[in-house]
């Protein structure tokens, strides 16, 4: 039987505590199965593909709270409007006017900052359609209609899925 040393055993470098014997193809740092990713020209360590994600995220702060303030306040003044119209009351208009509005405003958006996408950007863009369209309910009255749940939500996520990284 052949002795195995402390000294020929690897561990992952993020998780000490576990053994491996696989190795980030990049910067050739040992990982465990839970630390890899798999990518097209094989396994990677996490920082080694957050470097390469990084090139695509040429956004600012400034940018988030740009986009935020858009949506945000575009999507208040929306909700505003459509509940003093009535449309609160009608979930299948809500629908609808929310993809058309929702679209336009999530482009709006885009275009403010100049197409850039941070990181962050559409959690930022979401919660600000979420903040600004509920605001935008209890000014006008209405916060717990059915119709404007829809339109927020219609609102958020398109303005997320804009701002998302493919």
């Amino acid at each position: 039987m052949s002795d195995m040393t402390d000294e020929s055993m690897t561990y992952c470098a993020v998780h000490p505590d576990r053994e491996t014997g696989l190795r980030c193809n990049k910067c050739g740092r040992y990982m465990c199965a839970q630390c890899a990713v798999s990518t097209s020209v094989g396994y990677r360590c996490r920082e080694c593909v957050r470097q390469v994600d990084d090139k695509f995220f040429t956004g600012t702060g400034n940018d988030n709270l740009i986009a935020g303030a858009v949506v945000g306040g575009g999507a208040g003044v929306l909700v505003f409007l459509g509940a003093l119209t009535g449309i609160a009351l009608f979930w299948l208009a809500a629908f609808f006017i929310g993809i058309i509005a929702g679209g336009a405003l999530a482009e709006a958006a885009f275009r403010a900052v100049q197409k850039r996408r941070g990181r962050y950007t559409p959690i930022v863009v979401a919660v600000a359609a979420l903040v600004g369209g509920f605001g935008g309910a209890f000014l006008a009255g209405r916060p717990f209609a059915i119709g404007i749940f829809v339109l927020i939500g219609i609102i958020a996520v398109l303005a997320y899925r804009r701002f998302e990284y493919k």
